[in-house]
């Protein structure tokens, strides 16, 4: 405390001391020191609203239930900017509690399934807990679709269509309506990722029944396959893409050697799309497996004279011949073979690759400073020579063999075209003129330093005010030294007083210590006025003491 009282005086008496000009200017100072102090803290130390979630982004339909609970609380001291609802920082947790009593707080993943498992009761139908878990089932869904990047306001409704039926039918149908940020179309990629979301979280949803509006343009996209949103994921278009792009790197790579030059690819494919052959070939010779031969003969015998013929020789009590007759023999003979066999078969099933490259064109662009290049590392110039120019014939001769070889360089990296046809056709090569490069113009210095002072503007007006409160010190100080000197030269001097200094001064011998410390002091000069006032001291303390009392007592 003792220190803070000498500094108070001494700070006291010097403003006792100052002129009015010098009071006005130091107080000049000290607020320009408070401002410059504030101007440069007023971003951290003076900040008077902060976000009420510590900067997360709040959606609109949220901050409309944040406003509601604000209201009803009577807290009316917040600034909606944005996606951010900014409230006094001393009052933060009054409006965070708020929030908490009004249950206005941004809802998380999740959330709606667990109230809605939460609120069930054993009295409920069984269709009204359907109904609810459907309904938060959208909420959950408009929630994530809300937290994708571009998307500013979604909402989510499915049905479910019972076609009846043997076996029963279920048709599932979806419908989102989104709204991006600002004022743009939605990207037909994020359709695409409403679409799969929506689709793979209702179990028997399928991505085409499901579209999706945009509120900005009035647009709505369909999930079906011929919808001209799509085109991005063609399977043609994202195939030739790829084609083009691994033959562009890898041409890239073989001409690296070629500074400048530049690839460019283009890929006609197949429109074939899942192509199966199957045939069967039959071998002309079969194969015995087994064979069965069989062989029979048969032998007739028959009378040659039959007798008499008529019913008088036919009838009873007849003679009997006693000789047998003559007998006529025929034979006959059969053969019957069977033979087993397989024929061989040739079973095969070929299955083609789709959407195949069936031409590949190549364009190779190569700078004419290129072949400059090269004639000058085949034709050095010698130290202290003046560089050469190039003949153009030679040049046009380096032209025609770098084009060759860049020719049969690409060709064998490209696929192999039918016989007969003219390979290089498929590879263009061609020279780009060097044209000369034009200077970009240096900014004035005019515009240089106004654009510095634009970015700089803060820091120059700290430091101007920093100067000015040093130069405003410095004449204050200034100020303060002279205005005794200033008080004494325009003090009338009385004829007695002064009469009776000079008859003072006359008493005061030469030779004695005050004279001679006064003397010494007057001149202001000499080897070292310390040890010189040390020995004085010495010689004579009491009169040295009082000589210092009045010295350090005097305001001069």
């Amino acid at each position: 405390m003792d220190f803070l009282n000498k500094a108070f005086e001494q700070v006291k008496d010097l403003f006792v001391s100052m002129t009015p000009g010098s009071r006005i200017i130091a107080g000049l100072l000290v607020i320009a020191i408070v401002t410059s102090v504030a101007f440069l803290f007023q971003s951290n130390m003076f900040q008077k609203d902060v976000p009420i979630l510590s900067g997360a982004p709040i959606a609109p339909a949220d901050q409309k239930a944040i406003l509601a609970a604000f209201a009803s609380e009577a807290l009316d001291d917040y600034e909606v900017i944005g996606s951010q609802i900014y409230v006094p920082r001393s009052r933060r947790v009054d409006y965070i509690a708020a929030l908490v009593k009004n249950n206005a707080i941004p809802p998380d993943f999740h959330d709606s399934m667990t109230d809605a498992i939460g609120q069930a009761s054993p009295f409920e139908s069984e269709a009204h807990r359907a109904d609810r878990q459907k309904v938060a089932r959208e909420k959950e869904m408009a929630l994530v679709l809300r937290n994708m990047r571009g998307i500013e306001y979604a909402s989510v409704q499915y049905d479910i269509e019972d076609k009846g039926g043997f076996p029963r039918k279920k048709v599932y149908t979806a419908s989102v309506v989104v709204r991006p940020s600002g004022s743009e179309e939605i990207d037909p990629k994020t359709v695409k990722s409403v679409q799969n979301y929506v689709a793979h979280s209702i179990a028997g949803l399928d991505a085409e029944h499901v579209s999706v509006t945009d509120l900005n343009t009035r647009k709505t996209f369909s999930g079906a396959d011929n919808d001209l949103a799509s085109v991005h994921d063609d399977p043609y278009a994202a195939r030739k893409k790829w084609f083009e792009e691994h033959w562009t790197e890898t041409i890239d790579n073989a001409l690296r050697f070629i500074s400048g030059s530049n690839v460019t690819v283009n890929v006609e494919l197949d429109p074939e799309m899942n192509r199966i052959e199957k045939g069967i070939k039959y071998d002309p010779r079969p194969t015995p497996l087994a064979s069965t031969a069989e062989k029979s003969s048969e032998v007739k015998r028959t009378p040659s004279n039959a007798g008499q013929p008529g019913l008088e020789r036919q009838g009873p009590n007849q003679p009997t011949s006693v000789s047998s007759p003559p007998m006529t023999e025929q034979t006959s003979e059969s053969n019957r073979e069977e033979t087993l066999a397989v024929t061989n078969q040739d079973y095969t099933q070929k299955q083609l690759a789709s959407l195949t490259p069936k031409r590949v064109t190549v364009s190779v662009s190569i700078p004419s400073q290129y072949y400059v290049d090269v004639w000058n590392s085949r034709n050095p110039t010698p130290a202290g020579q003046q560089p050469k120019t190039p003949d153009p014939g030679e040049l046009k001769k380096i032209e025609d063999e770098t084009k060759k070889t860049v020719e049969t360089t690409v060709v064998t990296l490209l696929p192999e075209q039918a016989k007969g046809d003219d390979p290089y056709p498929q590879v263009y090569v061609w020279t780009a003129p060097q044209l000369p490069e034009t200077p970009t113009p240096e900014p004035a210095v005019a515009d240089t330093a106004m654009a510095w002072v634009a970015t700089n503007w803060q820091t120059m007006a700290t430091i101007g005010f920093a100067v000015v409160g040093l130069f405003m010190l410095r004449s204050m100080l200034k100020s303060g030294a002279g205005a005794p000197d200033q008080a004494e030269a325009f003090k009338l001097e009385d004829p007695a007083a002064a009469q009776a200094k000079v008859e003072k001064k006359e008493e005061q011998p030469e030779g004695s210590m005050q004279g001679l410390l006064k003397k010494r002091f007057a001149q202001g000069g000499g080897p070292n006025l310390k040890n010189e006032l040390a020995d004085m001291v010495r010689e004579d303390p009491d009169t040295a003491l009082g000589i210092l009392q009045t010295w350090i007592g005097s305001p001069n």
